[in-house]
């Protein structure tokens, strides 16, 4: 498949005006680092030569090595099939590789052009910098002044190197009650990663296991967290998943002497994911897709576990969020995946 300038997509000798994708998996994920290709399913198809249920698997190869990834809700998709009007959360290292590679509207480094140049070279996107302005660069929360002067200082920088790029503009206010509403729950986040990250940096043998999870359960509700937080999720596939660069592992960079500053970065890797979530949640009638891209290779791979997800009407005021954790990652062991049942109370 290959991207064309007047703003449609070409299959062999078909000019395709726009489709959807069936987001791709974590499996999917980990084949595609290690071959360098992927297999999409294509689905509402505009173009007159293809009827209306109409359904396209293909499989690409990336002559040029991925270094960005696209999450969307319920997994991921290659960059190379982002949807125009897509409105793209950023975080940190975007900035800085568009600050890195462009200037005034050109690339200015001597590289070959990849997807990513696609997306912002090419594609009609908005940029949403709230991932990049709510981070920080302190490894803490904010302040609001600094918040501002975040926004500011990307703003400007993107403009001189993208002028044409949209970037998403809110009102002031908008960064600092989202900041002020996520303060409770990431000083939680960061004492449950103190206590329980020391106890769970090393490798476990499977008879192991079933213990180590059990005190993940209990220094969870010592922390009052709420038995779904993605943070007790992230320390249980620390302990689940075997090896040395697993996604948990990749984004909780664990260690015996487990800092504040580090227990942040983790735990705001996961604060976009909520974003994302959330961004999906209102102005269902915008024409825009919602997207998220990063150069994270472990937040990308934990993002891409989340299959199937759903978002529900409110109860209580608060968002029903359901999801599907693939099999693989429990290592198919029947008595952890009834272990954690148990623990969500699914039994």
């Amino acid at each position: 498949m290959t991207y064309n300038c007047n703003g449609s997509y070409k299959i062999d000798e078909y000019n395709i005006e726009s489709f959807d994708i069936v987001p791709n998996s974590f499996v999917d994920m980990i084949e595609m680092n290690n071959t360098n290709s992927v297999s999409v399913k294509l689905y509402n198809i505009v173009n007159d030569d293809f009827e209306k249920d109409t359904v396209i698997d293909i499989t690409m190869e990336h002559f040029v090595q991925n270094d960005a990834y696209l999450i969307v809700l319920g997994g991921w998709i290659p960059c190379s099939c982002i949807a125009r009007n897509t409105l793209l959360l950023a975080d940190r290292n975007i900035v800085s590789e568009i600050k890195r590679r462009y200037s005034n509207g050109r690339k200015k480094v001597n590289e070959e052009l990849d997807s990513f140049d696609n997306i912002f070279l090419n594609m009609n996107v908005i940029l949403d910098l709230s991932p990049f302005v709510l981070e920080g660069n302190k490894q803490k929360l904010p302040e609001n002044q600094q918040t501002d002067e975040q926004y500011c200082s990307a703003y400007y920088d993107i403009n001189l190197a993208l002028p044409k790029l949209n970037i998403a503009t809110y009102p002031t206010s908008y960064y600092h009650n989202i900041k002020n509403a996520l303060a409770p729950i990431i000083d939680k986040r960061i004492i449950f990663l103190q206590k329980i990250t020391p106890k769970i940096n090393k490798q476990f043998k499977d008879e192991n296991k079933e213990e180590a999870l059990k005190v993940v359960f209990q220094v969870a509700e010592e922390t009052m967290l709420k038995k779904d937080d993605l943070v007790v999720l992230l320390a249980l596939l620390r302990i689940i998943i075997k090896g040395n660069k697993s996604p948990a592992q990749l984004v909780l960079k664990d260690s015996q002497n487990y800092s504040k500053e580090s227990a942040y970065n983790a735990i705001f890797d996961l604060v976009t994911i909520e974003l994302l979530i959330n961004c999906n949640s209102f102005n269902h009638n915008t024409p825009y897709k919602k997207a998220f891209i990063t150069r994270d290779k472990g937040l990308s791979l934990f993002s891409s576990i989340f299959n199937n997800t759903k978002i529900s009407d409110k109860v209580n005021g608060k968002l029903v969020i359901t999801s599907t954790l693939p099999v693989e990652i429990f290592g198919k062991d029947e008595k952890l995946i009834e272990l954690y049942k148990k623990w969500l109370d699914l039994n």
